[in-house]
């Protein structure tokens, strides 16, 4: 079974890695004269069996696949930018089974209008959730594992609808600030509900709140800086505070190096930070290093 899942990992890599074998992408060229893409699909795989191995090693394998994309169309009177992130991950370990690695769908859209050369005033709209089903693992009082799930497709959901000021001084660097709606949604595991993690403990999910509206403020800075062809680094900074006092401050900082060592093969090093009330009172962090296929389609 475990050398079926490799072997068709290997298939899907080509497949997505063929492509790009032409110079310059799959759709070299297709882009209108307004427009400008940066979109990257890549598939990363890692497998190790140990077989009456004497030495140290378990039995192991990660996959990740990921499709991320910046499109922005630009006229003279405004400009729409698209940033698009699919992310799915999974790890197997010998004697713990499969665990999630990676799991997010991100769409932000925004509306820039050219007020002045730096200075833009902006409307838009951001939609994240995720895949697959996340979960809690324990253990009973006899040792055994204990699956709990605690997440889902669209539980939670985040909808924000934001308008505000954007400051463009130029490609690698932009400042976001405006009033945002931020609504969440969650029908089963309390996201939605100020005190969601107490009713669901008391088995009181009947009265739980589904759909949790939150006007505030949000600020986003984003950089990007290619220090050569090869090698780039990108970083987001995104905070929201509703309008109930700072205590309710939401925030994720994003980093990302990318070196592409050689066609089609990049290396990628990660390290995020989040802080949601809704998930944590603690601050999460995610620190990853990723290595495998690439194709960039622009």
């Amino acid at each position: 079974m475990k050398l079926k899942s490799f072997l068709m990992s290997c298939v899907a890599a080509c497949a997505f890695a063929a492509p790009a074998m032409a110079e310059g992408g799959m759709f070299e060229g297709a882009l209108p004269e307004n427009m400008k893409a940066d979109v990257v699909a890549a598939v990363k795989y890692n497998y190790y069996n140990f077989s009456n191995w004497q030495q140290d090693g378990t039995s192991n394998y990660t996959w990740l696949v990921t499709f991320d994309a910046d499109l922005q169309n630009q006229w003279k009177v405004a400009n729409w930018r698209n940033l698009i992130d699919f992310d799915l991950g999974q790890t197997w370990t010998k004697g713990l089974g499969k665990r999630k690695s990676s799991d997010r769908i991100f769409w932000e859209s925004m509306l820039d209008f050219n007020m002045t050369e730096v200075l833009k005033p902006y409307v838009g709209n951001r939609f994240e959730t995720q895949m697959i089903a996340g979960y809690k693992y324990s253990e009973d009082e006899d040792g055994n594992e204990v699956k709990t799930a605690i997440s889902s497709f669209m539980d939670p959901a985040y909808e924000t609808q934001v308008a505000g000021l954007a400051y463009i001084p130029n490609d690698m660097f932009s400042q976001r600030i405006g009033f945002a709606n931020r609504m969440t949604i969650s029908d089963g595991y309390g996201y939605a509900d100020d005190h969601g993690a107490e009713k669901i403990a008391r088995g009181d999910r009947k009265h739980l709140k589904t759909v949790k509206d939150e006007p505030g403020l949000e600020s986003v800075t984003e950089f990007k800086y290619a220090f050569s062809d090869i090698v780039s680094f990108k970083s987001r900074l995104w905070a929201f505070v509703n309008f109930e006092g700072v205590e309710e401050i939401d925030g994720r900082w994003e980093n990302l190096l990318t070196v592409s060592i050689a066609p089609l093969v990049e290396l990628q090093v990660g390290y995020d930070m989040a802080y949601d009330l809704d998930q944590d009172t603690d601050t999460q962090y995610k620190t990853m290093v990723l290595f495998g296929l690439t194709w960039k389609m622009f």
